[in-house]
């Protein structure tokens, strides 16, 4: 009995698969999470998947995203800004990206810190390539 409790408490490495593209990727509370350098910024990012793998239409769509990734954080900084209007989208940093919604790959989130409120978080939720909600969480 005490080897199983044992083996229920101890701690298991976390599973990682090296992407040909997107590098170390470490599963991690549900989610597989990594981090790439793209146009000269490092972008967290995470996505929905098995413990065996990540889905790969979500990679798929992390790459697609990737493609269009100055336009959609625009987009996206656009509609922060007309909802909070005491910022400016200079005023924003990305932080991450997230793909957790494999039966909709099309819904995603960008997550960005602002200058002066560095304990929050600023989540901007995509569908179908447009930006539809908005909140902030610490």
């Amino acid at each position: 009995m005490f080897e199983r409790l044992k083996a229920l408490l101890t701690r298991r490495p976390r599973a990682q698969v090296q992407h040909p593209e997107f590098g170390l990727l470490t599963f991690c509370s549900g989610q597989w999470r990594g981090q790439i350098q793209h146009q000269g910024k490092e972008i967290r990012f995470a996505l929905a998947g098995s413990e065996a793998a990540p889905d790969a239409r979500l990679l798929d769509q992390l790459h697609a995203l990737l493609n269009r990734f100055p336009q959609a954080q625009q987009s996206a900084l656009d509609f922060l800004c007309a909802q909070r209007r005491l910022f400016k989208p200079r005023d924003f940093t990305v932080r991450s990206v997230n793909f957790l919604s494999p039966d909709r790959p099309d819904i995603f989130g960008m997550e960005f810190s602002v200058a002066g409120d560095e304990s929050g978080r600023w989540r901007v939720e995509f569908d179908q390539g447009q930006p539809k909600h908005m909140a902030r969480r610490e």
